[in-house]
């Protein structure tokens, strides 16, 4: 056998990520026959028969992949090799659209994400909270007050009073509060 002999081919030389390329080669008389997919990325090795048909899925390339079949007879290795031009997949856009059915803009689709996390963030605090005892979502919420008039103090003194004021009105309202 030799090079003019041995036949290498693939269905199509233009793919879009995740397409299927089908082989076929014929190396009759090879003692070991390999096919190597080099993406660009990598370089995989696979073992064949020495006549065959095969199917390969061409997902991430640097927009060729490089197919070589090597065929050893009698100690000579003979090769032959076929680029495959993958393109990229095309993205796709969504868009969001809002209760009333029209499109909402890049500011209306940050702002709705904010609104999401926050609902959820609230549904979660909410949970946490009943899950916890009677005098430790006290001791909480208490905390989260203090920790609020804290914040805004730095930047407005009077905001302390104001929070301390606050803590005196709900420790009022839950000694109020009949069990």
């Amino acid at each position: 056998m030799d090079k003019q002999r041995m036949t290498f081919a693939a269905d199509r030389r233009t793919v879009t990520e995740g397409d299927v390329v089908e082989l076929t080669w014929d190396c009759t008389g090879s003692e070991r026959t390999e096919l190597t997919i080099d993406n660009g990325f990598r370089a995989t090795q696979i073992p064949l028969e020495a006549v065959g048909t095969k199917r390969f899925r061409l997902n991430r390339s640097k927009g060729r992949t490089h197919l070589t079949i090597a065929a050893t007879v009698e100690g000579k290795t003979y090769r032959k090799k076929i680029d495959v031009r993958v393109k990229k997949m095309p993205t796709v856009r969504a868009e969001t659209i809002d209760h009333r059915g029209r499109k909402v803009g890049a500011v209306g689709q940050w702002w709705q994400g904010v609104v999401t996390k926050w609902h959820d963030l609230r549904t979660k605090l909410r949970m946490a909270m009943q899950a916890l005892p009677e005098r430790k979502q006290m001791a909480v919420k208490l905390l989260a007050i203090i920790g609020v008039a804290m914040m805004v103090s730095a930047f407005w003194p009077k905001a302390m009073g104001i929070g301390l004021m606050l803590v005196m009105v709900y420790l009022v309202v839950v000694l109020m509060r009949r069990n």
